[in-house]
């Protein structure tokens, strides 16, 4: 198996909640969906090019990563550094990696087929680092995502890295302030990419989500705006034309 084969996306992003149903009220008002599976104490939503799994309880929050075979990209991780240990994930296969050779980062390899679904797009997962050479080392060097972007900017007092992982990004942020440390990696933050902010605003203030204005983007011609609402697990942003 060659490096560039190792990920072939995104399957799932996986966040534990301490109230199942009111994150799942919560997101179907976000994506205008229904859960596409559920289960006891877990609830899943097949988006355009991931899933978004919620499970009730305090766990880490995950993120799962397909591959095309999980005995072949197991063992090439492995003879990286980043062992794993097979086990049942959701009536299906998977490897959970070791946290503590993944920064802290609790990561699964899964084979499961791609299936998409109805809802927004994941633009990028947000990764908190404070050692992000340590981070490039476990994205790219073990798991074998393509750098596509290494930026620091004091503006946004930020070095920000972005790691293509199929067709979404893995971002890697580093508060530049604080300098390098020993803390673990920790995934932090969600954006989902929607043709037109714009009308996604519009739709989420009149169901009375909680919602910031809607803002200029970073990337020209682009609008964002974030959901308020704590039900969602973790920082949440819509990006959109």
């Amino acid at each position: 198996m060659r490096s560039a084969e190792v990920i072939l996306g995104l399957d799932q992003v996986v966040l534990p909640v301490p109230a199942l149903a009111a994150s799942v009220a919560a997101y179907q008002a976000l994506f205008d969906a229904e859960p596409a599976q559920r289960g006891e104490g877990w609830a899943r939503f097949a988006l355009a090019n991931t899933a978004l799994v919620l499970m009730q309880g305090n766990g880490p929050r995950s993120l799962a990563f397909r591959v095309a075979s999980l005995d072949s990209a197991a063992t090439l991780v492995a003879r990286r550094g980043l062992p794993g240990e097979a086990r049942d994930w959701l009536g299906a296969p998977a490897v959970a990696l070791d946290a503590t050779a993944a920064r802290g980062l609790s990561l699964l390899l899964t084979a499961n087929p791609a299936t998409p679904g109805n809802g927004p797009r994941l633009d990028h997962a947000v990764i908190r680092s404070a050692d992000p050479e340590r981070t490039i080392a476990l994205l790219a060097g073990r798991l074998g995502l393509d750098l596509r972007l290494d930026r620091s900017n004091p503006a946004w007092g930020q070095r920000l890295l972005f790691f293509r992982c199929g067709d979404t990004v893995v971002e890697v942020s580093h508060p530049l302030a604080e300098g390098i440390g020993d803390a673990p990696d920790s995934l932090w933050g969600l954006t989902w990419g929607v043709p037109d902010a714009g009308a996604w605003h519009e739709r989420l203030s009149a169901a009375g989500v909680d919602i910031s204005p809607l803002r200029t983007g970073r990337k020209p011609g682009t609008r964002i705006f974030t959901v308020r609402d704590r039900a969602t697990g973790l920082p949440t942003a819509i990006l959109g034309a």
